[in-house]
């Protein structure tokens, strides 16, 4: 059975942008989930810098970030979806991941 992997999305939302980030992300998660993706949780800072999210996603390999990515990149509500980004999204940083022995 091949190992799962995981990609940690961490992203700093602009100031005031918060909802405008939600609503774009609760649409365009069906859209990554199409494709393979499963979102096992959205997270955001309670004590820390404000504004952080960190979304852990569980991805079929990593390859299939790129095709991930390309695919939905064609869907209809895309560049709707990148302008919201691109005004709520200050910075993102993407990990790819695997399970320690000791992880359950």
């Amino acid at each position: 059975m091949p190992e799962s992997v995981y990609l940690q999305a961490t992203l700093h939302v602009r100031q005031g942008k918060m909802g405008l980030f939600n609503a774009t992300l609760t649409e365009m998660t069906p859209a990554l989930e199409a494709e393979g993706w499963t979102l096992l949780g959205a997270y955001v800072n309670a004590i820390g810098r404000l504004n952080t999210v960190v979304d852990l996603w569980q991805v079929p390999d990593a390859n299939s970030v790129q095709s991930t990515l390309a695919a939905v990149a064609n869907h209809p509500d895309m560049r709707r979806w990148a302008t919201a980004l691109a005004e709520a999204v200050e910075e993102e940083t993407i990990q790819l991941m695997v399970k320690t022995p000791y992880s359950p």
